[in-house]
């Protein structure tokens, strides 16, 4: 089922302290082809624009509640399908000094049972598109889904840096979403720290990320794409919805910043980033029972009983983690970065 009602709320709610970039439900579009021309150049409908394959890839669907956009993508093992809108880099640079966050929301349809090995991603690309910042992918054929990144794995160690795939079930395990369900799902990049989050069904998670090797960490646009993989041999179709793009200071990805039980949100940790010590506010005296880290990969590396002001993070890797507080009212969980 589309949702529509939930796409309106966040415009009204959780953006309106944001600058929305791009946003696009699909319904103001006719049914049909979205474009004539599918060598990026000419725009079609709502300003889209189409790259690879036929113009019958990209078409816009009728839906219970109103339209969607539906991709197909290759029946063979190469080809990739991509839509865009040119406007990002304008609208972006327009935005108010101090939002240096992008953010991308989406709702995708999960489709049935089939065997093309075909993924339908949404990723944001760098200013001169040589790098994807921040992206998810959907694995059509098992319904897995994976963040992507543009990442250093070792700091400046031995391995690559470039772009890598990441499961995002628990302890690293990988997360197969309902079939022939709407979910929604974001991302966010943040292009001074360089913090990637993806947030979704079952999921809530992020790194810091790499500098691309151009140095240009801007986004230049967001793409819907559909990549055919290795031995495929059936297209493959999927359907997106209530698309959109803002800027703000801080990641609030499908209306909230945290995992929190508002009863509990006067809770705080400091600072942030931290790099010795990470110090636990509770101005309410709330009764903490146990305080635990972990890891994007799922990981509990430090847990620790009772209450506390303070946690040592001086021998953690440098990246990101989610601290979750357990009190007699409730738990919460913050998400922290350790330098």
């Amino acid at each position: 089922m589309k949702k529509t009602l939930l796409f309106l709320s966040l415009l009204a709610s959780s953006i309106s302290f944001s600058q929305v970039l791009q946003s696009e439900n699909f319904d103001g579009l006719n049914l049909g082809n979205i474009g004539t021309d599918v060598t990026g150049v000419t725009a079609g409908q709502g300003g889209w624009l189409t790259a690879n394959g036929t113009n019958s890839d990209y078409q816009i669907v009728s839906e219970t509640t109103g339209k969607s956009f539906q991709l197909t993508g290759s029946n063979t093992a190469t080809g990739t399908r991509y839509m865009w809108k040119s406007d990002l880099p304008t609208a972006w640079a327009a935005r108010t000094s101090g939002n240096n966050i992008i953010n991308t929301e989406f709702d995708l349809f999960t489709g049935g049972p089939t065997t093309s090995k075909n993924t339908a991603r949404v990723y944001i690309f760098n200013s001169d598109g040589s790098v994807v910042l921040a992206g998810l992918s959907f694995n059509l054929e098992t319904k897995a889904i994976s963040g992507i990144a543009y990442f250093d794995p070792n700091n400046g160690g031995v391995n690559p840096v470039g772009t890598y795939s990441f499961n995002l079930g628990t302890s690293n395990a990988v997360l197969n979403l309902t079939s022939n369900t709407w979910v929604r799902m974001g991302i966010s990049y943040n292009t001074v720290t360089r913090e990637v989050v993806w947030k979704g069904p079952g999921f809530y998670a992020g790194l810091t990320g790499a500098i691309p090797a151009t140095g240009t960490v801007q986004p230049r646009e967001v793409d819907f794409l559909m990549g055919a993989g290795t031995a495929n041999a059936l297209a493959g179709v999927t359907k997106f919805d209530n698309f959109v793009v803002y800027a703000n200071n801080v990641e609030s990805l499908l209306g909230t910043e945290n995992f929190q039980n508002t009863n509990l949100e006067s809770i705080s940790i400091y600072p942030n980033p931290a790099t010795n010590v990470l110090n636990i506010s509770n101005v309410n005296n709330y009764e903490i029972k146990n305080i635990s880290v972990v890891d994007i990969n799922g990981r509990v590396v430090k847990n620790e009983s009772g209450a506390m002001t303070q946690i040592n993070v001086s021998d953690l890797n440098a990246g990101v983690y989610f601290v979750t507080i357990e009190a007699a009212e409730g738990k919460i969980t913050k998400k922290f970065i350790k330098q």
